[in-house]
Formats: structure tokens, sequence, C-alpha cells
């Protein structure tokens, strides 16, 4: 019974799916009865997803003919998908230079939404393999990509509440509001972010931050290793390593500016 339960979910999740697929390739809006023909299937079952993806903002109906079209949320997560697209081919190459100079993993991480989430990981050479899984969302206020973010998207800043309470990992993590402003007002003046065990214990990172040809932060660069390649003062050449490959990324996707 269990498997029927799985298989049918599974069945259900493709022909919404489908619907939402078939929506989108329309010439113009589309009916029950015309996407049951294409899909194969009962109209009420096509109704059903119809009325799911409506009500969650992936489709929308036009009142005056019934008829389905593509509605804002998928318009949204469409611009999502492109922006972190055209910033992983924008990259790419950087990444990897990168990775090959200092032997650390780099994780790429894109800002969309108010929300700072990792695109991919290049893991270093070390034999502790040291990467954060691509889709997770990071922490404003205990990582080094978190610091850069606020410190270079105003919008970023100005929707985080310092009155918030943050929360605390280790012995190292930032939770006094005073101290995490200086500190991203540090990150202002040096144009990267460090932390130092902040998240989990024995593991640093470094971080700069990636710029669009609208001069918008659109993500961050990061090196992450333990604390024996990543101490409380960064070795310089980790640090200019860094911002340049970020500046690298920024100049592919159109960003004017140099190197502070």
């Amino acid at each position: 019974m269990s498997d029927d339960i799985g298989k049918g979910g599974v069945r259900s999740v493709q022909l919404a799916l489908d619907v939402l697929e078939q929506v989108a390739g329309a010439q113009g809006e589309i009916g029950v009865s015309e996407l049951a023909v294409k899909l194969a299937t009962t109209k009420g079952s096509v109704f059903r997803h119809l009325k799911t993806l409506v009500e969650r903002g992936y489709l929308s109906q036009n009142p005056a003919t019934s008829r389905y079209r593509l509605g804002i949320r998928t318009y949204v997560l469409g611009q999502a998908a492109a922006s972190g697209i055209d910033l992983l081919s924008a990259s790419g190459d950087a990444m990897r230079d990168l990775r090959e100079e200092l032997g650390l993993s780099v994780v790429l991480s894109v800002l969309e939404g108010g929300r700072l989430t990792v695109v991919t990981t290049s893991l270093g050479k070390a034999s502790l393999e040291i990467g954060v899984r691509p889709g997770t969302e990071l922490q404003l206020h205990c990582n080094a990509q978190g610091k850069v973010a606020l410190a270079f998207s105003n919008k970023l800043m100005a929707e985080f509440s310092l009155r918030s309470q943050l929360q605390r990992y280790t012995e190292y993590t930032v939770v006094d509001h005073g101290a995490l402003e200086r500190e991203i007002h540090q990150v202002m003046s040096t144009g990267y972010g460090v932390a130092f065990e902040e998240e989990t214990l024995g593991i640093c990172a470094l971080a700069a931050p990636i710029f669009n040809a609208a001069n918008e932060l659109t993500g961050t660069l990061a090196i992450v290793g333990t604390v024996q390649h990543i101490s409380r003062v960064p070795p310089s050449g980790y640090v200019e390593a860094l911002r340049r490959a970020a500046l690298r990324i920024s100049w592919n996707l159109g960003y004017k500016g140099s190197l502070m």
C-alpha cells in the first residue's frame, strides 16, 4: 500500500510539472480540455493541479475566458534560476584557477530575494574535504559570506534586524549586535570578510563580493579551510587571490569597477 502511495505521489508531481510545461509552451492561454487531451488524462485530474498551481501563484486564470497562463511566481523563479546560471557561467574559470592556486575549497553563493544561497562548491586538494552543499541557505551573521552580503547590499542590511537575537553556534560566534556592526563596517573598508570558527569549530572562511553590471551585489566568492590554513588574521596572499578572483567574475558580469 505504501508503494502505491509513493508511486501515486510521484505521478502527481510529474503531472503537475507536465501541466506547467504545457501552459508555458502554449501559444497564449490554454484551457482545461486542451490540457487533458495533450496529457492524455482526465479533465478533473488536470483541474485539480491547475487549481493548486494558481493558488501558489505559478499559474494565472483569466476570469473572462477561464483559460490559463503563467503566473508571476513562475517569472520570479525563472529570474532566480537565470541569475544563478549567469553567475555560474561567469565564475567557472576563476573558481578553478583559485582552487589550483590556493588548494582550498572555493564556494560560490548567489544573493536573491534577500537570501544568500550556495550555488556550487569546488572542493580543495586536502585529504579532508571541506565544502558547502549547493542549495544551502547561509546565515548572515556567522559566516564570511553573510558578512560580505550585509556590508555591500544596502537593501539586505536594511532588512536585517540587528535587534533580533543572533544565534550562537560556537564560542566564537558573534552574537553582540554592536560587535557585528563593527565587523560589517570593517568588511566595507577592507573589501573582504572573515569568519574564524564562527559556525563550525575548526573551520574558517574568507569571502569577497561579486558585483553585476549595475554595480549591485549579486553574490559572494569564498575560500574555506581549517584553522591550519586560514588564521584569524588571514594571509595577505589568500586575501589578494580571493579578491582578484571575485573581481574577475564581476567583470564577466559587466562590472566596471576595480579592486579597492
